[in-house]
């Protein structure tokens, strides 16, 4: 059972800040893979149930791309994934590669390879910016990348990792190039023996 009983404010502050330092550090690393402008802004921090992520989008049958990297050390281990609803991770890569993607899909390589390098870099310096908070160094797995129904990827990724946790942090992220904007969210499930680590570590209660 979940260590989280109900959201405080000093958590939330928490978890924002750390999604501000971590987005702050991807803006750098964002635009020196696009060679281009980027502005990564957290438009709003939340603790909420796993079930509640679907509402977020269209129900669990909505189709989504995903990409999902594990965190882990000695006593933490997570899921972060950068989620976007498909027509705004297709609109992202259009915005990046400056061309528009042939019959609205993200089928070749290289738009596959932009959608998983900016998930990388998303979640990578946020899992950084979570290192530093707990003092320790948080491992990251290869980027994966899915598309499919919302369901079908939370349900398989979190039931092979066992997480067994009822809760997940949820940063809704605004991205900005020089001509466009689109919104996708970047998700963080600890097991509920990290979420104590977290806040124990981070001197909230």
């Amino acid at each position: 059972m979940s260590q989280i009983k109900k959201p405080s404010f000093l958590r939330i502050d928490a978890l924002k800040e750390l999604g501000n330092i971590g987005s702050a550090h991807a803006v750098t690393g964002l635009s020196e893979l696009l060679q281009k402008r980027v502005d990564v802004a957290i438009t709003s921090v939340d603790i909420i149930p796993l079930n509640i992520i679907y509402n977020l989008f269209n129900g669990p049958e909505s189709m989504v791309s995903v990409v999902y990297i594990e965190g882990y050390s000695d006593d933490f281990r997570g899921m972060m994934f950068l989620i976007f609803p498909h027509p705004e991770a297709v609109k992202l890569v259009e915005l990046a590669i400056g061309e528009t993607l042939e019959g609205d899909t993200l089928k070749d390589e290289y738009s596959l390879s932009t959608l998983r390098e900016i998930g990388n870099i998303m979640c990578g310096c946020y899992l950084n910016s979570l290192s530093t908070f707990i003092n320790r160094k948080v491992m990251h797995s290869v980027p994966q990348i899915s598309h499919d129904m919302l369901g079908a990827v939370m349900d398989s990724v979190l039931i092979d990792l066992s997480l067994e946790n009822d809760y997940a942090f949820v940063l809704e992220t605004a991205f900005t190039l020089t001509d466009g904007r689109c919104k996708g969210f970047l998700f963080f499930v600890p097991t509920s023996d990290s979420l104590s680590v977290i806040f124990n570590e981070i001197g909230v209660e």
